[in-house]
């Protein structure tokens, strides 16, 4: 058996270490990656194996020359990228029909090829992934298989709420010879996102290798420093001489070439090849030092800060550093959230030129809830927006829903909506189809937040737009409808019940007794009651399906599925944050139904339903079968643990769902534990379906 190793990736997300290094170069205490890699191959019996090579490929070449750790190395230059499927193909030669590996060059564990070989022969031969655990596998491949190892299908790169596993693929594969055969030549090909889907497609066998062993995809500054870490017991990785007697260097990473002088202080940084530290210096946690650079005697460089390669920062200074640094919380599906004395202005505005460099060219709008502090961070979104080149609108004092709208109706890029939560500030994000964006959008955002702000040769226009004025009210009163001589009450705080106020005294509806309408300060949730009968948020929309939606209609993979029966096969659905384009249509369905999305939009169109039919809503209600919709927020001391997940259902968009005789549940993944939803025939039996579900994952989580 011989080994292909896959090394030719620039390690954009690593810079500025990989800025002048190829990144299966990095060194893992002292030693490069794909070195460490080599010698597993080497303990597995293999003594040729095929290098392919790209990105600053002489230097990598040259550092390895002909022979490392036992192993002849043949190295194959990558042209022109092909994806890893297709950068393969000009090792076919060399392979010369024997059954081979392919291993990732730029990630570091402690798998055993033997045991994945024993295993690649006892499964017949077929295409095997190895397989390892993530506690986050958003930045992965996750990869569902069924009991006997078999791989059923693939989740790439999901959101936190799209998550169904914690396997994950860990880019190292055995195969057959003849896999050759199925990758085309010329194109680009990917194992993860183009062959194996093809093969199970074709009803072809791809099996499966997980282990429990150490694995990491130095993918990122963070996991690359926790690699360091975990080979030097926290203790500093450094080369000797490197850090001068008198220095304060505490669990950090000093390449080769470095000098750190007395009275420096370094506590959890990165240091590049080359890098000279002064008397006095502080450099902070999370920081990352480009190549040859200079940090001049008693400079500050404060805590998450990264700097370019031949950066000079003069004696004295202070340089701060913008990125999240552990500050914010990624939600998924809603935004970001900072607690208020962490979010400065500096790094609201660093926001905004990361967004700028997400929708280069493009318009994004930025509402407030009319708070100082949310003021204060969206003019600073606003000028970053700017400075990056990217329009920008002020959308004024509103509501969520109010900025969701925006986009939608604005045709902008994107839309946020920042307010005051608590003791945080959070910041939500629209996209054009007033939803939030996919996870290629997340993940370029959080991307750009962690690379160098840039500056546009020209700033980005900007304006003023009136959200609630312009385009909300309109939207809600256009209908030509009148309200006349129905009497109701809008209960709520905020602007979403004022504005809800306004447009039905706008149709004619009268304050008084008769129908109560309670809507949430967000604008997205309504509760109604009349003569003491009560319809909540989904039987709202029951309702709206069953009586005013005409055509199809789109909603949230999560919402429950009686509606869909209400609706007559003309839903469809969407999840929170999906991959690809393959929801771009339901998505964009998702906006031509208001009253779907919008509170008060469902406010309107309810009361002319109840005016139009001349019936009340207890009598309106008798048409919709019953069903009962209950939530539950789980939150585990120990954090959610994703390995549970195959054990409570099948994927189904966001989470998994389980289905039951009377109902069924979803659990979905979030930041602290697990959204536990019940969709069941009455209430007693969505708790019974909630309590299970709790107990279920108690039960797994003490068996890990």
């Amino acid at each position: 058996m011989k080994a292909i190793i896959l090394a030719g990736g620039e390690g954009k997300r690593l810079r500025p270490i990989t800025a002048k290094m190829p990144k299966p170069l990095v060194p893992i205490n002292g030693i490069p990656a794909i070195e460490l890699i080599i010698g597993q191959l080497a303990d597995a019996g293999i003594t040729e194996a095929a290098v392919t090579t790209g990105y600053l490929a002489e230097m990598l070449e040259n550092s390895l020359g002909g022979e490392c750790r036992g192993v002849k190395l043949t190295y194959f230059r990558e042209k022109t990228p092909l994806g890893t499927a297709g950068g393969i193909i000009p090792a076919r030669d060399f392979i010369a029909g024997d059954d081979f590996i392919v291993a990732s060059g730029d990630s570091v564990s402690d798998i055993s090829f033997s045991d994945a070989s024993d295993r690649f022969f006892d499964m017949g031969r077929s295409p095997m992934i190895i397989l390892s655990h993530a506690d986050e596998p958003g930045e992965y491949g996750v990869v569902l298989t069924d009991g006997g190892g078999r791989v059923t299908g693939f989740s790439e790169k999901p959101s936190i709420s799209s998550t169904c596993s914690d396997t994950v693929n860990t880019g190292n594969y055995i195969f057959p010879a003849e896999i050759f055969d199925s990758i085309p030549e010329g194109v680009g090909c990917d194992f993860g996102r183009d062959l194996f889907p093809a093969l199970i497609n074709e009803g072809k066998p791809v099996v499966s290798f997980c282990t429990d062993s150490y694995w990491c995809d130095i993918g990122d500054c963070a996991s690359y420093y926790e690699a360091n870490m975990r080979q030097t017991g926290g203790e500093n990785s450094a080369e000797p001489g490197c850090i001068a007697e008198g220095a304060d260097v505490r669990s950090s990473v000093v390449m080769k070439g470095c000098t750190v002088a007395p009275g420096a202080r370094i506590d959890g940084a990165v240091l590049c090849p080359g890098v000279k530290v002064g008397d006095g210096a502080d450099i902070g946690k999370g920081c990352v030092i480009g190549d040859s650079s200079v940090i001049g005697a008693g400079a500050v460089v404060a805590a998450g800060t990264r700097l370019e390669p031949d950066t000079v920062i003069s004696a004295g200074s202070y340089v701060g550093g913008g990125g999240f640094s552990g500050a914010a919380t990624l939600l998924g599906g809603g935004g970001i959230r900072f607690p208020r004395e962490k979010l400065t202005l500096g790094l609201a505005s660093r926001i905004g030129s990361a967004l700028a460099s997400v929708f280069p060219g493009g318009r994004v709008g930025v509402m407030h809830d009319g708070s100082a502090d949310a003021f204060g961070i969206t003019s600073a979104i606003l000028r970053g927006l700017r400075r990056g080149g990217c329009g920008s609108i002020l959308c004024g004092q509103g509501f969520a829903a109010e900025a969701s709208l925006a986009a939608a109706a604005m045709k902008l890029s994107l839309s946020l909506f920042v307010c005051r939560a608590g003791e945080d500030i959070g910041i939500s994000f629209f996209d054009g189809n007033g939803l939030y964006p996919k996870r290629e959008t997340e993940r370029a955002f959080v991307a750009a937040m962690s690379a160098e702000p840039s500056t546009a040769a020209l700033p980005g226009k900007s304006s003023v737009c009136g959200v609630g004025a312009d385009y909300y009210l309109p939207m809600l009163t256009s209908g030509g409808v009148s309200l006349y001589g129905l009497h109701c009450t809008v209960r709520g705080g905020g602007m979403a019940a004022a504005m809800l106020k306004r447009a039905l005294t706008s149709l004619g509806a009268m304050p008084g007794d008769g129908l109560t309408l309670t809507i949430s300060e967000d604008g997205f949730s309504l509760t109604a009651e009349q003569n003491g009968f009560v319809c909540d948020d989904w039987h709202i929309k029951a309702l709206l399906l069953r009586y005013t939606v005409r055509g199809e209609a789109a909603l949230p993979v999560s919402s429950p599925a009686a509606l869909s029966d209400i609706g007559g096969g003309r839903v469809k659905r969407y999840t929170r944050c999906p991959s690809g384009n393959g929801e771009d249509g339901i998505r964009a369905l998702a906006g031509k139904n208001p009253e779907l999305i919008h509170a008060c939009a469902a406010a309107v169109s309810l009361c002319t339903l109840i005016v139009r039919s001349g019936k009340s809503l207890e009598k309106l209600s008798e048409a919709i079968p019953p069903f009962w919709y209950g939530s539950f927020e789980y939150k585990s001391p120990s954090g959610r643990d994703l390995s549970v997940l195959p054990h409570l259902g099948t994927p189904a968009g966001d989470g998994v769902y389980a289905d039951y005789f009377r109902g069924g549940v979803r659990v979905v993944p979030t930041e602290c534990g697990y959204r536990i939803l019940a969709d069941a025939v009455s209430g007693e039996y969505a708790d019974e379906l909630i309590g299970a579900t709790k107990r279920e994952i108690e039960k797994r989580m003490k068996k890990q």
